[in-house]
């Protein structure tokens, strides 16, 4: 005898089956699979990640880094380059006019970064590169007016000289009294 409705209701919806459903649990694997294998070195790291940030190398830096109330010693302990930009920070009135030197051309691209680092930390003093004012930024390099001459920067109305040298060591130079870091 067929069965009713009725009764075809009460039985249990028929599974689709694993060949349709095999394609979704090798993503899923693979998937889980990825993510395992990223998150444990960060989790168990090695002996050959003694000096890297990860998750338990962070946790221990804690402590040290709570100690540490002044802004440029806990900065000089994660990044140099941010204790080096706030203690200029600290030392520079803030009307004071910055000329970043050995920034102008293909050849001091790299040097880019130390720029745009710095004058996040020299807001709102005027920094410039060019001697002109108008440096444009092209694929990685500046272009605009180079100027190594503390003589013309000061007459150009600049009182501090940050000048790049080839090894990237920033030389301090005033170039007025208000460009003395205090």
């Amino acid at each position: 005898m067929p069965p009713s409705n009725r009764q075809s209701e009460d039985l249990p919806a028929k599974p689709a089956g694993l060949r349709a459903q095999w394609p979704t649990m090798l993503v899923t694997l693979l998937i889980g699979t990825t993510a395992v294998c990223l998150a444990w070195p960060q989790i168990f790291p090695g002996p050959d990640q003694a000096n890297e940030a990860t998750l338990p190398n962070l946790n221990k830096r804690v402590p040290m880094l709570r100690q540490a109330d002044d802004p440029i010693r806990r900065d000089s302990l994660c990044v140099g380059l941010s204790a080096y930009g706030r203690s200029l920070d600290r030392a520079l009135p803030k009307d004071a006019r910055i000329f970043f030197s050995g920034m102008i051309g293909k050849d001091n691209g790299s040097r880019g970064g130390y720029y745009f680092f710095l004058r996040n930390y020299l807001f709102p003093r005027e920094v410039e590169v060019s001697l002109d004012g108008k440096a444009v930024y092209r694929e990685g390099w500046f272009e605009g007016i180079p100027c190594d001459s503390p003589a013309v920067l000061q007459t150009n109305g600049f009182d501090l000289l940050l000048k790049f040298q080839p090894n990237n060591n920033i030389d301090i130079i005033p170039l007025t009294a208000k460009g003395v870091p205090k």
